[in-house]
């Protein structure tokens, strides 16, 4: 199991898809979003050496091989006042930024280098843009150096602390359901493909936003994988316990903050050298990933957008439309 160790020792497991054979390559880091972890972005790795890219997968904490939360780190997700819920993910965003640069160090990579988040990471991703400032000065200009792009990959509206509209439904929320049914109608609802109306008039009446809207003609991708890839890409467990935590209501003031530092701060831009910014989304992905690429889409901002026609949640490898923003 590759692995990274960094600040008070703290473990961080990664998959890698190694060195492509031309030496020109661009690497790719991918941050995971809930319960699906590096396991996922297997699919996308199986290819990248013939694209000369390297996919490097990150697993988060609280996923397999990667250092669990402290118990004062539980309690501030739990229960932790804006200040401190503020300096926890910040301090989370180090730590993955820490990790980018210690495997450009370790595994040679060349200056030419992605961070890309998928649905939930987009959180982790922007504590690590917005904790550029907190980095020694080394790792920083080695950071401006190497990192070019960051990609938000059908990002949804939770890490970007954008408040659930009426009617808007999530598993994970439904009081209804037991712990165990959740996690089975969420990997259902989070995979399937949607038959929304018209995205081009940007109208949150035009999406599916209740239970209804399934295409019933394409099987959820969670549908179509075997026990054993299921298993390899996803913790059933770890998602209760900390990622739910980070998309209740009450941490959305400060997800908020890194959002508008992603879209207002340019001193923050500044910093990183100002590198590109890409957000796609699939057009029948869940409501949740068109609603936040929308508001992305509605500020002040750098970021080039795309949206993927008859994609849903799931990147899939086959598709050779993702190839030339990553």
């Amino acid at each position: 199991m590759p692995s990274i160790t960094i600040d008070n020792d703290i473990t961080f497991y990664y998959t890698d898809s190694g060195t492509p054979s031309e030496s020109t390559y661009a690497a790719i880091f991918f941050i995971h979003g809930h319960t699906f972890h590096s396991g996922i972005f297997q699919r996308l790795a199986k290819f990248a050496g013939s694209r000369q890219l390297r996919v490097i997968a990150l697993n988060r904490r609280g996923y397999p091989g990667t250092t669990p939360y402290t118990n004062g780190e539980q309690q501030v997700l739990r229960k932790g006042s804006f200040e401190e819920r503020k300096e926890f993910l910040y301090e989370q965003g180090k730590l993955i930024a820490l990790v980018v640069d210690g495997l450009i160090q370790q595994l040679s990579l060349p200056q030419q280098v992605t961070v890309a988040a998928w649905s939930l990471g987009t959180a982790l991703l922007l504590s690590m843009y917005c904790s550029i400032n907190r980095l020694t000065n080394d790792v920083q200009q080695r950071l401006k150096r190497s990192v070019k792009a960051f990609v938000f990959l059908d990002t949804t509206t939770y890490p970007l602390g954008i408040p659930t509209p009426p009617g808007g439904y999530i598993p994970l929320f439904d009081s209804s359901l037991s712990p165990e049914q959740k996690a089975v109608a969420f990997s259902k609802w989070i995979s399937s493909y949607y038959q929304h109306g018209d995205l081009s008039s940007r109208d949150i009446s035009e999406l599916r936003l209740s239970l209804c809207g399934y295409d019933l003609l394409r099987q959820p991708t969670t549908q179509t994988m075997t026990p054993a890839e299921l298993g390899s890409s996803a913790s059933f467990t770890a998602n209760t316990k900390y990622d739910t935590l980070l998309i209740v209501p009450d941490f959305f003031p400060v997800l908020k903050t890194q959002t508008d530092a992603l879209l207002f701060d340019s001193q923050v831009r500044e910093a990183w050298g100002k590198p590109n910014f890409w957000c796609l989304y699939g057009e029948a992905s869940v409501w949740t990933c068109i609603y936040g690429s929308w508001y992305l889409e509605r500020g002040w901002n750098p970021i080039s957008f795309k949206s993927l026609r008859g994609a849903n949640h799931f990147v899939s490898p086959n598709k050779e439309r993702y190839h030339p923003l990553i």
